[in-house]
């Protein structure tokens, strides 16, 4: 009978130990878990704003400047700097929805948005001219070689480029595809894994978007592209070819660049909204570069060879010349002359053409 008391002594004065160690564990855990948390509270909140810096952008648009300025904080800067960045695959629309969430405190990329639309209703410019501005506005941040060479899966967030005033293809993308959104417009991303590249698009009617998307690509990492047209890639740098002024005739515009025509892409982070008109003039005008450009290319080499024969004949009246042949000088005058204002009249109409062909570009 002693026994027996003492072994359920005992079971009770196990369990009670037991008991108090459970306890003490679970005091433990949740006071290691209430502390963590307030350290990650403190450490990811949004801060108050501190250390103000003014930026000033400055961009042409249509052969009119424009002057947009915003106050950043170094303190937000700092917070955007700790979030966790990275696009990982088979994760892609996940890895682009951090990016494209703002705190609530946080209506840097909203004010962006209305200065840009307060500008365009001060310049008269009509939605679709609005939407071309932003994304001149995006396009006039210098595109930054060095990190395209050392990290293109770790993209900034919006405020970050705004704040460093510079961005990869990655940067700006999601960047531009902020200001769409909150000037109303829907937006996606298009990835070209293929080829390492980002770009924005916006809505746009299906018959003219790119890859039947119902989006026309905005390229953004070169100034001067626009909106429907696919771009070449710079395989060197990552970045967008720039389309350039041609020069009138007997200019050297030879370019050693690789250029790569781009694959298709996956499209992800797609927003429903307004839609962008301004793609059928674009598509317009694409048709008519893309005519005078193989006008050019077949014209240099008709005029090149006018000029080959208007050397071979002044070789021949020099040498009638030094024979005093005076008189097969003078029956091959008048042809050399025909030939002369032959040629100025086709430099003449080629350098017309080059002036309409620079026009397009820049409209």
């Amino acid at each position: 009978m002693n026994k027996e008391l003492s072994n359920k002594g005992t079971r009770a004065t196990k369990k009670g130990f037991f008991l108090k160690s459970l306890l003490i564990v679970i005091v433990i855990i949740v006071a290691i878990s209430t502390v963590s948390f307030v350290f990650y509270w403190q450490y990811t909140k949004f801060p108050t704003p501190k250390n103000p810096v003014s930026k000033k952008y400055e961009w042409q648009f249509k052969g009119k400047a424009y002057v947009l300025e915003e106050t950043l904080y170094q303190s937000t800067d700092k917070y955007y700097q700790k979030k966790p960045k990275g696009i990982f695959s088979n994760f892609e629309e996940i890895s682009l929805s951090k990016y494209l969430k703002t705190p609530t405190k946080d209506n840097t990329v909203d004010d962006i948005a209305q200065k840009l639309q307060d500008i365009a209703a001060r310049s008269n410019l009509t939605a679709d001219q609005t939407v071309d501005l932003a994304v001149s506005y995006v396009q006039s941040l210098p595109y930054d070689e060095a990190r395209a060479r050392t990290d293109l899966t770790h993209p900034r967030y919006p405020y970050e480029t705004l704040y460093e005033k510079t961005g990869i293809c990655s940067d700006k993308s999601l960047l531009t595809v902020s200001i769409l959104r909150k000037m109303g417009y829907g937006a996606s991303i298009f990835m070209y894994e293929k080829d390492q590249h980002m770009a924005p698009a916006v809505q746009c009617s299906p018959q003219y978007s790119n890859y039947n998307s119902g989006y026309c690509i905005a390229e953004t990492t070169a100034v001067g592209h626009k909106i429907g047209i696919i771009p070449e890639l710079d395989q060197g740098n990552l970045q967008a070819v720039q389309r350039s002024e041609i020069q009138n005739f007997k200019s050297d515009n030879a370019s050693s660049r690789q250029n790569k025509i781009l694959s298709d892409p996956e499209i992800y982070a797609k927003t429903q909204g307004k839609t962008y008109g301004g793609v059928l003039q674009t598509l317009t005008n694409e048709k008519e570069v893309e005519q005078l450009s193989n006008y050019f290319e077949t014209q240099k080499l008709v005029i090149e060879q006018k000029e080959n024969e208007l050397d071979s004949m002044t070789a021949e009246l020099d040498r009638f010349k030094a024979r005093k042949d005076y008189s097969s000088y003078n029956r091959l005058v008048p042809s050399y002359n025909n030939l002369v204002v032959t040629i100025r009249n086709l430099i003449d109409e080629y350098n017309t053409k080059v002036a309409r062909y620079n026009l397009l570009i820049k409209e």
